[in-house]
């Protein structure tokens, strides 16, 4: 078994308590009591977002396979599976690896994946639970299909479509149907269907034409399953659907599951996109300087994903600049913040805000109850767990 599987549950409990030496100190605080930049969880707010989630989707054809990469923690996974999830959607081997070894099943590495140890990695988490990946080139299910019977598993596949995303994906339904031919035809891989993300329709936050784009482009993933079935090969599952487009997308005839994973903590890219889910993180931080025009804090673009849609919590003043460690917004003598207050950062982009950081600082109401890893961040070779 190659060295970037982790070799038990235990490594994840002890991760976990590293987590908890390190900054466990924190627990019982307020949660404007911390060392900054710290990243917050709020439990309950996170809470009602993934029971909200939920309870929209009983009433709708596809079920939820949460994409964990927004929010990378065990815990979190945990209480989408336990609301209803069928299993749940990574970015990387590694965060896959991470999320079997912490007790979940069904996992679904959302991308194509490439490289000697990542596949025999890949390999060996699939003896212990249902594992899937994304492929859209013959040669790469190949190796998949080699590296799952040198480790006697099997893995799951599903082509991956370019639904107008111009990044990973056959190009055409024709080209679909002619790949799943060949995987049904390898030993170690088991053709399950189609995947395309639609992320290009959330770069476009006019309603009417988001909604044009999602139409069209799942209309082009359903007629590749459809394709593949005609040809009498399985396609059961078709996944698809981020969180600025998962509710046209879960009622759209065809598709069986979404991948929405924003949803559960959201962000300031995300809001005016996503309805009424609410901020569950945000990055505690300190004012620094306060000179006569403008507020500095002590989080900048090192701390904080997409810095330039990051707001201030009760405070409304626009950004002015984001460099590694200074946070600076526009601020006139009227404002309250002085040097030494805290505030409260929402993030402009809650992946690439929480990627920063060990830990959540988890509260509810205004008291830190809970230290929780943020654990998949390596690229299986590093991070927290060795």
């Amino acid at each position: 078994m190659p060295e970037l599987v982790a070799p038990a549950l235990g490594t994840i409990q002890e991760t976990r308590d590293r987590v908890r030496h390190a900054y466990g100190s924190a627990i019982g605080r307020d949660r404007h009591d911390l060392i900054t930049p710290a990243l917050i969880l709020d439990l309950p707010v996170a809470r009602r977002n993934i029971t909200k989630m939920a309870d929209r989707l009983k009433s709708m054809p596809a079920r939820l396979r949460p994409h964990i990469k927004v929010h990378k923690s065990p815990e979190l996974a945990r209480m989408q599976v336990d609301a209803g999830a069928i299993g749940i959607s990574t970015a990387t081997v590694w965060e896959a690896i991470v999320m079997v070894r912490s007790g979940l099943d069904s996992i679904f590495v959302v991308n194509t994946v490439a490289g000697r140890e990542k596949l025999a990695a890949l390999a060996a988490i699939a003896r212990d639970a249902e594992v899937m990946v994304a492929v859209d080139d013959a040669k790469n299910a190949a190796e998949i299909a080699a590296a799952a019977r040198a480790a006697g598993s099997t893995i799951g596949v599903l082509i991956e479509v370019d639904t107008g995303m111009d990044r990973a994906g056959v190009d055409t339904p024709e080209q679909a149907v002619e790949l799943a031919r060949r995987v049904a035809t390898m030993d170690g891989i088991e053709l399950l269907g189609v995947t395309g993300y639609e992320g290009h329709c959330s770069l476009t936050p006019e309603r009417e034409l988001r909604s044009q784009r999602q139409k069209a482009a799942m209309s082009m993933l359903v007629d590749s399953a459809e394709r593949i079935r005609a040809a009498g090969l399985p396609s059961p599952i078709v996944s698809a659907g981020g969180t600025a487009t998962w509710d046209w997308t879960a009622t759209t005839p065809g598709i069986t599951e979404i991948q929405a994973g924003s949803y559960a903590v959201m962000d300031n890219f995300h809001a005016p996109m996503a309805g009424d889910f609410e901020k569950a993180i945000t990055v505690l931080s300190t004012v620094i300087s306060r000179p006569p025009d403008r507020v500095i804090v002590d989080a900048g673009n090192k701390s904080l994903g997409a810095p330039a849609l990051t707001t201030i919590r009760g405070h409304d003043l626009p950004g002015m600049r984001f460099d590694e460690e200074h946070g600076l917004f526009i601020a006139g003598a009227s404002s309250p913040l002085h040097v030494g207050d805290v505030v409260e950062l929402v993030p402009g982009y809650a992946p690439g805000t929480v990627n920063w950081y060990d830990a959540y600082h988890v509260v509810d109401g205004d008291r830190v109850v809970d230290i929780w890893p943020v654990i998949p961040r390596g690229p299986g070779h590093g991070g927290l767990i060795a």
